[in-house]
């Protein structure tokens, strides 16, 4: 467990996803009414984040909610177990997220087709939620939990069902992956942007909501915090449009071979410069969990969408 400020009981797992670092970070806090969890990560990454709670003397029992960011495997995963569980557990997700957390029917159908095979080794279950555990958001929220004021908005971008929590006792934003990934002691800031939601007019609003929060942490789920904020967010703002202006130039027309060469080219190059770019400690988790292939894809459905 590493703590980013004692004095305000924040701190994080690394849920070593798959037995590697710096990929799948859990944020923990604390509150008068038990913990709060935000974004736990998938099933096969939760005996570890599990052990991990029980090495700081805490268990399930003691977790009052989940903060979800939003639905994607790698963020939410494990919530219908953890309830299953701990069936007192609330869990805080976007309205257009928690249909499909109730009922995940559609959702893991439409992630069997992109990781077939390889579904159930990369994420393990995923279990319905009871509606009775939802908490549904849409954006605007200021809640208190556990004597804790959060603020929440809609940031979607990177996904429709998007939010982020400003934990207003520390300053610390947790931004799921509208800001992109970004491994803790490096300076690189990677856009993550699968299909099908990638809205670039959309992110960039997001990432005005989260300046007029005026954070002093940002906490991305791959991974950690970071307090060069304006930095950070400089960062990330550029690079999407960096990245969708490389896709929209390359795009081939009506050739699936060609999208596919294009794509690895896309990736090279990304993967490339975050190489100049990053201390070599850190390239494994970039290239693991960095997704630069996914992302050309999801780029170039939203040009193709905006073009019809």
């Amino acid at each position: 467990m590493t703590t980013i400020d004692s004095a305000s009981a924040l701190r994080y797992v690394d849920t070593e996803y798959l037995g590697h670092k710096h990929l799948i970070a859990a944020g923990i806090i604390e509150t008068d009414d038990g913990l709060l969890v935000v974004d736990p990560g998938p099933t096969t990454a939760l005996e570890t984040l599990t052990r991990k709670l029980a090495e700081s003397g805490d268990a399930w029992a003691d977790v009052h909610a989940v903060l979800l960011t939003h639905i994607h495997l790698d963020h939410a995963g494990a919530v219908g177990t953890i309830v299953e569980k701990a069936p007192h557990v609330q869990v805080f997700v976007h309205e257009r997220g928690a249909p499909h957390l109730a009922r995940p029917q559609r959702l893991l159908a439409s992630a069997r087709r992109i990781y077939g095979d390889d579904m159930d080794r990369l994420w393990g279950a995923f279990e319905p939620v009871p509606d009775e555990n939802l908490t549904v958001l849409s954006g605007g929220e200021s809640l208190n939990l556990g004597g804790r004021p959060f603020e929440v908005a809609y940031t979607p971008g990177h996904a429709q069902h998007h939010v982020s929590y400003l934990d207003a006792t520390t300053g610390t934003a947790f931004i799921g992956d509208v800001g992109g990934m970004r491994v803790s002691g490096a300076g690189t800031v990677l856009p993550v942007m699968p299909p099908p939601d990638v809205d670039l007019p959309a992110w960039h609003d997001s990432i005005d909501t989260l300046r007029a929060w005026s954070p002093e942490t940002l906490f991305v789920t791959h991974f950690g915090p970071h307090t060069d904020v304006d930095d950070h967010l400089d960062a990330i703002d550029t690079r999407i449009d960096a990245f969708a202006e490389a896709v929209r130039a390359a795009l081939p027309e009506d050739d699936e071979t060609g999208e596919t060469d294009a794509a690895a080219a896309f990736a090279a190059d990304v993967i490339d410069r975050m190489h100049e770019e990053t201390p070599e400690r850190y390239w494994s988790a970039y290239e693991r969990f960095g997704q630069p292939r996914d992302s050309w894809h999801g780029l170039a459905r939203y040009w193709q969408k905006r073009e019809r």
